[in-house]
């Protein structure tokens, strides 16, 4: 089941004034509304039912019902809060798990946010290509640079550069018999935009992961895959979603190399064979 809070701080930049009103009073009141008819809510905050049902889906929920289920409070057992801020008096051990939970939490919203339709829909696009082109810039860039890594073990011929510029000039090589994989934590970063607008405009599949599914660069992506997390005081929300994003990369890659097994097993063991030879 979908975390509401992590969906909701996920969405939220992107939501209209109505749909703002609503979050903001389900934020407040989530045992409440949990229990709310979708009239009664509409009733409660001045917000239409339509509204309230277009949000439901804009978060990621089938319908409202799914929304209600999402408010119920957790078992205090299951909340070893996510939200719970690190503290100077916390012991080592204590700081760890805080930080194992919030990761934890963060793989399981994103896990909770995949759909079959679009994880197939990906790996159908990087099935297809000819060449596949991995960027991102910034932390982003650790993510496409371990996709890199992994799908060099495929059949797929791959490409990858860690400078901007170069990511500009290997992106212009592609083709719409390719494919590129963008990486973008905010979706709105003007250099990852640009990498975008050139995959467009040279008509190349273009898949985005990233933890805003309503930014420009979300909109411009034939997929979107949605890595959720939280932000707190000490840890930005970009660095929780690393390991979400990373995550999904390494599904991509598991998913298509289970699915073109014959061509990769023979290039698996090719590398693995070239590696080898060096620990002699």
């Amino acid at each position: 089941m979908h975390n509401f809070a992590l969906q909701l701080q996920s969405y939220k930049p992107h939501l209209s004034g109505q749909e703002q009103k609503l979050a903001d009073y389900l934020m407040a009141n989530q045992e409440t509304a949990s229990q709310l008819s979708i009239l009664e809510l509409s009733e409660r905050t001045g917000v239409s039912t339509a509204t309230i049902s277009r949000f439901a889906k804009t978060l990621g929920y089938d319908n409202f019902q799914a929304l209600r289920l999402a408010l119920v409070p957790r078992h205090p057992a299951q909340d070893q809060s996510l939200f719970a801020e690190l503290s100077p008096a916390d012991d080592t051990v204590t700081l760890a798990k805080k930080i194992f939970n919030a990761n934890n939490e963060a793989l399981q919203a994103t896990a909770a946010n995949l759909s079959e339709a679009t994880l197939d829909a990906a790996v159908g696009l990087i099935m297809r290509a000819r060449y596949l082109g991995f960027y991102g810039l910034g932390a982003s860039n650790i993510v496409a640079l371990d996709g890199y890594h992994k799908f060099l073990r495929t059949a797929i011929p791959v490409v990858y550069a860690m400078d901007y510029h170069m990511q500009l000039m290997s992106i212009t090589h592609l083709k719409k018999e390719d494919a590129a994989i963008l990486v973008s934590h905010s979706g709105e970063d003007r250099n990852a935009l640009a990498l975008a607008a050139i995959a467009q405009k040279n008509q190349v599949p273009l898949i985005v992961i990233t933890g805003a599914p309503g930014s420009r660069l979300a909109k411009q992506a034939d997929v979107t895959l949605v890595a959720v997390a939280a932000e707190s005081a000490y840890r930005p929300e970009a660095l929780h979603a690393l390991i979400a994003e990373m995550s999904l990369m390494d599904t991509l890659f598991m998913i298509t190399a289970l699915r073109t097994d014959s061509r990769t097993k023979s290039t698996f063991q090719k590398v693995r064979k070239v590696i080898d030879e060096t620990r002699k």
